[in-house]
This record gives structure tokens, sequence and C-alpha cells, in this order.
């Protein structure tokens, strides 16, 4: 059963210009800032009370990130709910005939993310996190 909205993602061309656009508009605080795998991006996750936010910007070219920042120009890039079971989540998706883009949940250091087809969903691309 999904319980919340996780998170907002955003895709910048330069995270800390971001963040701090947000921080001056909104009041957003930095929670974390880290670099995916294989130097591929780099994200902050930022909140202002209960809502988080988190931005990416490629630092390589070629990857879905980079793609998106070029197709696009920026912006939101994907809504994120939570749930206290991904593969329930999965399977229930799944048995409706919607697409998703992982058969499995992907593990992360602090979750289990998967992420459901923008087609399956009006054309927003949806991620499913299982925090732990």
């Amino acid at each position: 059963m999904l319980k919340k909205i996780d998170h907002i993602a955003v895709v910048v061309k330069d995270v800390d210009k971001a963040a701090k656009s947000y921080a001056d508009m909104f009041g957003f605080k930095v929670l974390e800032k880290r670099e995916g795998p294989g130097g591929e991006f780099v994200s902050v996750m930022m909140s202002a009370g209960d809502i988080r936010l988190e931005l990416f910007a490629p630092l390589k070219t070629g990857n879905s990130f980079s793609k998106f920042l070029e197709e696009k120009g920026g912006g939101l890039h994907h809504v994120s709910f939570a749930t206290d079971d991904i593969v329930k989540e999965m399977k229930n998706l799944k048995a409706q005939g919607k697409k998703l883009q992982n058969e499995e949940p992907r593990v992360m250091p602090d979750a289990k993310i998967a992420f459901v087809h923008p087609s399956a969903a009006e054309n927003v691309l949806i991620e499913l996190i299982q925090r732990n």
C-alpha cells in the first residue's frame, strides 16, 4: 500500500545553484549530497518541512539524466511514492497489465526502488520506494 509521496525529483544543470535557489525561495535545506554509481550523476536531497525534493545533475553524457537535460532542458523527472511492500506493489501493477521498467526492485544503500513506465501513468515516471 502506498503511504505518501516520498519525494519529487528534478533534473537540473547545476545542483548547487538549484539547491541555493530552492533554499532562497522556499527555505529548503540540504539533507544529503551524493554521487551516483560510476560517477554518472550528482544528487542533492532537500527538505522543507514534510516536503522532500531531490535534484539530479548529470556528470557524464549518455545516461538518462543527461539525455533528459538535452531533450527537455531539465525539469520534473519523476514522482516517488513510498510503500511498505514494493514487491507487492509491483505484482499488483503487473497484474493490471502496467509496464514496469524494473522486473525486480533495485537495492540501494537505504532503500529498494523500482520504476513504473511513464506509459502506465499518463506520461509521468513513477518511482516506488521502500526505505529500510
